[in-house]
């Protein structure tokens, strides 16, 4: 039963990045491919997609009742969870340390106007379209994290004046 459960987080690991390899190559995000070239980071992902599925179902009997050494639904819930879950985090983390040279954003990362609450995201130099899986078109995941932080606690009151509106009446 061990190694039914392994072998499922492995399946689900490989598999999920492969998928997520091609669906950062699809919506553009470079920031998350390991390889520079999107043609190949979609054919490689399909292809580990693939091949972890294949591997999984092919290598031994697979089709096996929860009560006879398989996964019950609960085991194979929280696996698939956990694998999608290591595999997004070793994803960020493999291509934030591949891709460290990647231009972060149009500025370097830096603001061009200090943090004030009365300007708007543009005139800060804070594009809305670099904010969320956005900022990954043109950095790494580290680098959007690093902005991000920035640009939320550079000065504080620039996201409490944000957020006040949803809290008071």
């Amino acid at each position: 039963m061990f190694s039914f459960a392994v072998d499922y987080f492995v399946m689900v690991f490989v598999a999920s990045m492969g998928v997520m390899q091609a669906a950062a190559s699809i919506g553009g995000l470079r920031g998350l491919l390991v390889f520079k070239n999107p043609l190949i980071a979609r054919a490689l992902g399909i292809v580990v997609a693939i091949a972890a599925v294949a591997w999984f179902f092919l290598v031994t009997e697979r089709n096996v009742n929860d009560y006879e050494g398989g996964l019950d639904s609960n085991q194979q819930g929280l696996l698939f969870f956990l694998g999608v879950a290591a595999s997004g985090i070793f994803t960020c983390v493999l291509t934030s340390v591949v891709n460290r040279r990647m231009a972060d954003s149009r500025r370097g990362g830096k603001l061009e106007v200090p943090l004030t609450p009365t300007l708007s995201h543009r005139e800060r130099g804070h594009d809305p379209a670099e904010a969320g899986l956005g900022a990954l078109r043109g950095g790494t995941w580290w680098q959007a994290v690093r902005r991000n932080y920035r640009y939320w606690f550079g000065e504080a009151r620039c996201w409490r004046t944000r957020i006040k509106r949803y809290f008071s009446g």
